[in-house]
């Protein structure tokens, strides 16, 4: 056989088999989908149309799609779509807000469910729901064409689960000295669950007395336009609003030596933290906790599970033509 033709045949079973190993590597231990969305939100084409006509002459629909993309469910109690930019008299409507919560849709169910990884790495697509500003019309008579902007808000309650490995060992001897199972101080690459807000860092070092302490920085991540404590459903975006800007943090007990260990945190009396903006205009913070490990005579590693709770607020818009008709 020509050398040449063996060479060729060579290379493509090493590329073959480095592809596989890299496709097998990258797949395990993938605890979430991923990604930085919760609710996907549209306008189904056409409505609100690119024109309508003034003096009642011509109905149109305002129809936002939500789709849940993220990995949490929304409950059919913990969401509404507000139209702004149009006074709701004005387009003969009969509601005086132009709000509708999600419960209120016909055929939404109880739940708008989440995108699920299934056991073979394959995504089932979450569920989708339309919210329906039917049977709208122009009413007054204008003097020419006008141009209005329809902005409709969408507010929905949101949770990201986080989750990493922590690595016990309850003395500075073993803190420091060796690196066998696992290292404790340093970055734990935390993973999240599909979801706007994330824990973008955790790290771990030895803080004394049998103590882990853990450095969290939590993150804005997704491209809404603001988020809000989740205990009311307002996601009003006002600078008076005390409630914007506001997680809920929450953590699983760590499980070491058979006990339920809690994580103790700085700052955190209500249960909630305030993210603030850096200078490149991301919303961040940063939390530190305590995890005391002094019941361990082991050296082990343990799940660290966190979530993440708010109400999130995003838009979509789009610009309406009124026209006159001359009569």
């Amino acid at each position: 056989m020509n050398k040449g033709i063996v060479l060729l045949v060579i290379l493509a079973a090493t590329v073959l088999l480095i592809g596989c190993g890299t496709q097998q590597q990258t797949s395990t231990g993938t605890a979430f989908i991923g990604g930085t969305e919760g609710l996907r939100t549209t306008f189904l084409p056409g409505s609100p149309p690119d024109r309508t006509t003034d003096g009642g002459t011509s109905g149109f629909s305002i129809v936002v799609k939500a789709e849940n993309v993220g990995e949490n469910n929304v409950n059919a109690n913990d969401g509404y779509v507000q139209i702004w930019g149009l006074d709701a008299n004005t387009y003969g409507s009969n509601i005086p807000d132009f709000r509708k919560y999600f419960n209120q849709q016909q055929g939404f169910g109880t739940e708008l469910r989440s995108a699920v990884m299934n056991f073979d790495g394959s995504v089932l697509n979450g569920g989708v729901a339309t919210i329906d500003f039917g049977d709208l019309r122009y009413m007054p008579t204008i003097q020419g064409d006008i141009q209005q902007k329809v902005w409709a808000n969408i507010c929905y309650r949101y949770t990201t689960r986080a989750t990493t490995q922590l690595c016990v060992k309850n003395n500075v001897e073993q803190a420091f000295s060796g690196k066998q199972i696992c290292e404790v101080e340093g970055e734990k690459n935390p993973q999240n669950s599909g979801a706007p807000i994330h824990v973008t860092s955790l790290k771990e070092s030895y803080a004394g007395n049998g103590r882990l302490g853990l450095t969290l920085t939590i993150e804005h991540v997704g491209n809404g336009d603001n988020f809000f404590m989740d205990n009311v459903l307002n996601c009003n975006d006002v600078e008076s609003n005390l409630d914007r800007g506001k997680v809920r943090v929450v953590f699983r007990d760590v499980q070491i030596s058979g006990r339920n260990v809690p994580v103790t945190c700085q700052g955190l009396g209500d249960g909630y933290i305030r993210l603030f903006k850096d200078s490149s205009g991301r919303e961040t913070t940063t939390l530190y906790c305590t995890v005391d490990v002094s019941g361990s005579s082991n050296v082990v590693q343990v799940p660290l599970d966190v979530s993440l709770s708010y109400a999130y607020l995003q838009h979509v818009e789009r610009d309406l033509t009124i026209r006159h008709i001359t009569q």
